[in-house]
């Protein structure tokens, strides 16, 4: 294959792994707005319908480890459309199903299928990024954001209207469906050995309980970054209506900048990355961060509000893609399928996004919503110092791990970038 034809066959691939994953945020976006409805719909009170919430998360987090071993062995690409599939199946009849217990095992069905398409598309993508020499990762995160975004905006239209509620899961599922019986046709597979445990380095060369550390350290960084992110979309809402004391129009100003923010920086973030070393990307990304929140905290406009959110979340936008992307790479160091890492990695940063919004709430009780997001500034420094420190002691390359067969890896001034 020419060096023309690989980049075409990459760029598709890489087009339908975005497709993919922008299905996976507007179905999920999608559940997240219909929130009131679902409550009124089973007449659950505030404890139960957090069951229910609690049934997505937990689907994804207790099966993670077996979604990982499934994609290993049926490859990046099949199991992203099977599991894709299987997740729209999942979403279609969520509020046609008859009884609460029904729907609790139907939820967590359809977490288990969100996180295993989920670890499917970011393996996927590890195996462009290997192939092509190109950060490619970002740009797949990003999609999801904006298909959480436009699942948002469908399903408040939506609500607003007259029509069946159960008719926009059903026609979202349907085109999702369709997208993916497209799109899937593109996807790539890696050899067929690539899946195979048994020939990974020797356990001398690479201790299990030394790459499953790593894995794990990576995990606790983006539980960091998924708690701040999950508080944002859950409570930004919330805070413009009543610290910032905005007008009806202008509450869900907040979220919507954030998301845009998101999407975009993702988008935007694999140029970031193939010309600037990683270290740079994620201490420019906290100062943003950072930046961000206190223009949050230190004003009362809802515009002044408005911007800070849109700074944080350009400045949070980067973390999880480099995060992903260092565990399908220290994957593929240490002889392991990239979905083997990455499940390690998402299973811990995923429950991130089901703390976040629990923990601000108690806490805003005892001293206040604006007081009570401080938390959310140690997270970003947090998590920021955590990646420098791990930079600075693995030589700028924390996806490598010294051994006595494996020597160390000088640090690249920047990320690999395309050939011509």
């Amino acid at each position: 294959m020419t060096v023309r034809a690989m980049s075409l066959d990459v760029r598709a691939a890489r087009l339908a792994t975005m497709a993919m994953l922008f299905c996976n945020g507007l179905l999920y976006a999608t559940w997240g707005v219909s929130m009131p409805v679902i409550k009124d719909t089973f007449s659950l009170s505030e404890g139960t319908l957090s069951l229910a919430m609690v049934a997505v998360a937990m689907g994804g987090i207790v099966t993670m480890a077996a979604a990982g071993r499934w994609i290993a062995r049926t490859g990046s690409g099949r199991s992203s459309r099977y599991s894709g599939l299987l997740m729209a199946l999942a979403a279609a009849p969520v509020l046609l199903v008859p009884d609460y217990p029904v729907l609790l095992a139907l939820l967590f069905a359809y977490g288990t299928m969100t996180a295993a398409n989920d670890v499917a598309a970011n393996a996927q993508v590890a195996y462009l990024e290997k192939i092509s020499g190109r950060s490619l990762i970002g740009s797949v995160h990003g999609s999801f954001s904006a298909g959480g975004l436009v699942g948002a905006l469908i399903a408040s239209v939506w609500l607003a209207s007259s029509w069946p509620s159960a008719a926009n899961f059903l026609w979202l599922a349907g085109t999702t469906v369709l997208v993916i019986a497209c799109a899937s046709r593109y996807l790539k597979n890696e050899p067929s050995d690539h899946g195979l445990i048994d020939d990974a380095p020797s356990s001398t060369a690479f201790p299990d309980a030394v790459v499953r550390k790593r894995l794990k350290l990576f995990g606790v960084i983006a539980f960091a970054a998924l708690v701040v992110e999950g508080a944002f979309y859950d409570w930004s809402a919330v805070y413009m209506r009543e610290v910032a004391l905005a007008p009806a129009s202008w509450v869900g100003a907040g979220y919507a900048a954030f998301a845009v923010a998101m999407a975009l920086g993702r988008l935007g973030g694999d140029w970031l990355r193939d010309h600037y070393h990683h270290q740079i990307v994620i201490a420019g990304s906290g100062i943003a961060g950072v930046t961000g929140l206190g223009v949050v905290l230190a004003n009362h406009s809802p515009l002044m509000v408005v911007i800070g959110f849109l700074i944080t979340g350009f400045g949070l936008a980067n973390f999880i893609p480099v995060l992903f992307s260092a565990a399908s790479k220290l994957s593929a160091h240490v002889g392991w399928p990239a979905s083997q890492g990455l499940a390690i990695t998402t299973r811990i940063a995923y429950v991130g996004l089901l703390v976040g919004p629990l923990l601000i709430g108690p806490i805003a009780e005892l001293v206040g919503l604006r007081l009570s997001l401080l938390s959310l500034l140690l997270a970003i420094v947090t998590m920021t110092i955590g990646w420098l420190l791990l930079s600075r002691t693995s030589s700028g390359t924390p996806w490598h791990i010294a051994s006595d067969h494996s020597p160390r890896v000088p640090a690249r001034t920047r990320e690999p970038t395309s050939t011509p």
